[in-house]
Formats: structure tokens, C-alpha cells, sequence
């Protein structure tokens, strides 16, 4: 055969390596209008629209060492966290986000076939993750008041149910759960109950205590909300005690985190008093603009411990008012799953002042146009 004749293509199926879990993951689809308009204001995602802290932000400007790998251990990351939270360093655990901490926390001890149990409307990576895990999600799904039901909870606890997960507050829904159902779950489970603070520096609130009372409770918590770091992607897991000594096993090199990142987590936790006067201000706003809100006929907004407001809208969906403002160049998120509960409403970051009385211009043009259709 001539050594220039081209070999023969065999038959490639890219679609036969795909995992069945994968295939059946509905995608993210974030509201963006189909031509972007030259005001962009981003209200989906819960970010900070403050920016990390003067220290943090003199941190990286400072910052040159690129050229290096991360600490393998994160060593003054965790410390820096340990100081900030109370727990023994050798406890925590960081990652690339939140999320990127619950894939760990599902390394270790996640089998195809196990389960988790959570309480839907909640945060939607929870699902995702056990699929991808090749585990199954069981709902107990939250009341009509999007309040947890412990029984239905602790029901739903099986034999190969690994972890149960509490999100408080609660995204979407913005409300912190009742303390006595969480207790009540914490104390009745034979699993592990993880419980998701990524918006406790807004409610004031912490199960951190809990991880003395309790040895199955696990914390999640992040840099990217209060600390206005979404974009360094740094969140860290609180585990229990008993894990330790497999929890290097599944947690990745260097934690997932770069030296920059790292850097500035360090210096926002040593910049608390900045960040804590940022925390006042955007609750200040959010509660203003809940009330603003009120006044729009048919609109109600619910009560929110966190950075974002969750509001009803006079329409039973809400999909083509969120659509509409994405078109005005406005942000805000939607969830279409009818199960749910929340299709008539949306989900919306409190902004700046500025941002947020665009962001209630706009709805009120726009619901007066989706009415009178």
C-alpha cells in the first residue's frame, strides 16, 4: 500500500462514550437577550455588585506569582478560614466554589445506586451532582410555605441514603428554615445532614454550633456572595470530625484553588468590617426594594435573608416577563419546573441603587404590557 494513501476513518460514535446520566441532564440556560443591548445589568446570578474589599482587591494588584503552583494543602487558606469560622483547620476543606466542594464531598461517599435526600424548590447543582455521581436524588419537597417538614424528611431516609441537604437560606426562595426542623433532622438522621450556608453572613445566622452537638452535621459555605468574590471561585466545606482522616483521599490537589484566589480570600478575611458594612447595605436595599415592590399591583415579593428576592408575579408564568427584561438589557432568573411552585415568579439580585431602581422601572413597563395583551 502506498505509505501517502490515507487509512480508512473507522466508525466513530460520539454519542456511545456519553454517560445515560449525562444525556438525561436538563441544560443551564441563562436568561440572555438575543442581541445584547449596550446596558447590560446582570441581576441572575446572586453576585455581589460590590466587588471584593480594599485589601483583597490590593492583594491581587500586588499579586505575581502565577509562575508557581498552589500550597498542595492550601495551608494559610484553611487557617485563614479556621480563624474566620472556629473550626479546626484540619476540618476544612476548600474548593473551586461551593459546588466544587459537594463534588468532593460526593467523591467520598457517593456509590452508584446510593442516595440524598433534598427539599425542593432548592438549589438545583444538588441534583445534578447525584446524577452525575450515578446516585439518585429523593425530594422532600418543602411546604406550600416553603418550610422544611422534618417527618417527610427523615421518611425519606432509606438504606442507602448517604446525606441528606438543607439549604438555609434557601435559594430560590430566600427564606431561612426553621431552626427546630433542621434540629429535628439533625438529631433523627443516621446519615450525613449537610447543610448549605452559602448566604449566612446575610441572615446573621449559623449551624456551625451544631458540628459540636451533632457529629453527622456538615457545613458548606462560600467566598462568592458576602465577600464579592464569585469570579476567584473559592468555597469551603466543614466537616465532621470522623471524615478526617479519609478526607484528603477525595479532596483534589492543591483544593482546587489558585494562589490568586487563595491571596485574596486571605486578605478579604483579614478586611471583615468592610465586608460586614457591605453586607448592611445591600440588606438595607433588598428591604427597600421588597418594599418598592409591594406597591406594584399583584406583585409580591417574599421575605429574603439572603442577597436576592424571590417575587410572585400577577401572571402564571413568569418566563416572558423575565424574557422581556432580558431584552431591556435587565437579568433575572426563571424556573419553568411547574413542580416547583415558583413559575409565576422571579428571582432577582438586589444590585446598586441604581441598578435596582432600573431593574423596578422596567418590571412595572413590562408587566403593564404582558396585562394588557
Amino acid at each position: 500500500m502506498n505509505a501517502t494513501q490515507p487509512t480508512a476513518q473507522a466508525q466513530f460514535d460520539a454519542d456511545s462514550l456519553l454517560r445515560d446520566a449525562v444525556k438525561a441532564l436538563p441544560s443551564y440556560v441563562p436568561s440572555r437577550p438575543e442581541a445584547l443591548p449596550e446596558r447590560l445589568i446582570r441581576l441572575d446570578m446572586n453576585e455581589s455588585p460590590y466587588g471584593p474589599s480594599p485589601k483583597a482587591r490590593a492583594a491581587l494588584a500586588e499579586f505575581n506569582q502565577t509562575h508557581r503552583y498552589p500550597d498542595f494543602a492550601q495551608t494559610r487558606l484553611r487557617g485563614a478560614l479556621s480563624t474566620y469560622t472556629g473550626v479546626p483547620v484540619e476540618q476544612i476543606s476548600a474548593g473551586a466554589g461551593l459546588d466544587d466542594v459537594f463534588t468532593t464531598l460526593c467523591n467520598l461517599v457517593i456509590d452508584p445506586g446510593d442516595e440524598i435526600v433534598i427539599s425542593e424548590p432548592t438549589f438545583g447543582v444538588y441534583r445534578v451532582l447525584a446524577s452525575l455521581h450515578g446516585a439518585v436524588a429523593v425530594d422532600a419537597p418543602l411546604t406550600r410555605e416553603f418550610e422544611l417538614d422534618p417527618d417527610r424528611v427523615l421518611a425519606a431516609i432509606g438504606p442507602r441514603t448517604k446525606f441528606v441537604i438543607v439549604c438555609t437560606p434557601n435559594n430560590p426562595t430566600g427564606n431561612v428554615l426553621d431552626q427546630r426542623a433542621v434540629e429535628r433532622i439533625c438529631a433523627g438522621a443516621s446519615c450525613l445532614v449537610v447543610i448549605d450556608e452559602a448566604y449566612a453572613e446575610f441572615a446573621g445566622t449559623s449551624y456551625i454550633p451544631f458540628m459540636d452537638r451533632y457529629p453527622n452535621v456538615m457545613i458548606g459555605r462560600t467566598m462568592s456572595k458576602f465577600a464579592g468574590m464569585a469570579g476567584m471561585r473559592v468555597g469551603y466545606g466543614l466537616f465532621p470530625a470522623s471524615l478526617v482522616p479519609h478526607l484528603s483521599q477525595a479532596t483534589p490537589p492543591f483544593h482546587n484553588v489558585s494562589v490568586a484566589s487563595a491571596e485574596a480570600v486571605i486578605a478579604s478575611l483579614d478586611d471583615l468590617d468592610y465586608l460586614r458594612g457591605v453586607v448592611a447595605r445591600i440588606v438595607a436595599d433588598r428591604d427597600a426594594l421588597a418594599d418598592q415592590l409591594r406597591e406594584l399591583p399583584g406583585v409580591t415579593p417574599l421575605a429574603s435573608a439572603t442577597n436576592f428576592l424571590l417575587v410572585r408575579l400577577p401572571v402564571d408564568d413568569a418566563g416572558p416577563v423575565v424574557q422581556a427584561l432580558a431584552r431591556r438589557g435587565v437579568l433575572v432568573r426563571h424556573f419553568n419546573r411547574p413542580e416547583l411552585g415558583i413559575r409565576d415568579c422571579l428571582r432577582v439580585t438586589i444590585g446598586t441603587t441604581e441598578e435596582n431602581e432600573i431593574f423596578l422601572h422596567a418590571l412595572q413597563d413590562v408587566l403593564a404590557e404582558e396585562l394588557a395583551a
